[in-house]
């Protein structure tokens, strides 16, 4: 069994047993029209070729203060005790009723929604810290507006786990393009990877 844990600045949001899993993600982002920090989201589903899939959210929530944390951790084992289990969108969300939209693309509107956005911070800074001995810090550029840093995991290669970090702005995001890499490494069994980010 691996089990990845996922904590805020010391306290566990999740912990998620990957066995039955297909997918499982963990996504700290933000931006600077945002008055928090970041925002955390943890999530993942089964996708069988013969049978319905199950999307799940274990943790999703806004990261206020000056220098959230977040630790990523990989192990072999845990407690069953201490294994959480995600809520599917229906669970998570019971009082939305179901939109029934499967077109993501912004329409003009949403574009311009989200270019006219205010800024309400003025920057923001990132540092990156594996147990494997990696210690990266810095701020946005001044093209960027947006952070976002993931731990992907898959049964492909059930003992590790691919971490990405990057920045981008606005036209990137509505292009779909990519950013600027700030990171790209493994997490295998045993390590952790610890995100933190700020004004």
């Amino acid at each position: 069994m691996a089990v990845m844990n996922i904590a805020v600045d010391g306290a566990t949001v999740a912990a998620v047993d990957l066995a039955r899993l297909d997918m499982f993600a963990v996504h700290l982002y933000g931006d600077l029209t945002s008055a928090d920090a970041a925002c955390l989201s943890c999530h993942g589903g089964t996708y069988p070729d013969d049978g319905p899939s199950t999307f799940r959210i274990w943790a999703e929530q806004a990261l206020p203060g000056r220098t959230p944390m977040v630790t990523v951790t990989f192990t072999d084992s845990a407690p069953a005790a201490q294994l959480t289990q995600g809520k599917t969108i229906a669970e998570m969300f019971p009082d939305e009723p179901h939109s029934g939209r499967t077109d993501f693309t912004p329409t003009p509107a949403e574009e311009a929604e989200l270019r006219n956005r205010p800024r309400v911070r003025a920057g923001f800074s990132w540092a990156l810290r594996t147990s494997g001995g990696d210690d990266l810090a810095g701020r946005n550029g001044s093209d960027d507006d947006s952070f976002a840093f993931s731990v992907l995991w898959t049964p492909d290669y059930p003992t590790q786990a691919r971490v990405n970090g990057s920045t981008t702005n606005i036209d990137n995001v509505l292009r779909r393009a990519g950013g600027t890499e700030l990171y790209n490494g493994m997490l295998h069994v045993g390590d952790s990877v610890t995100f933190r980010c700020g004004d």
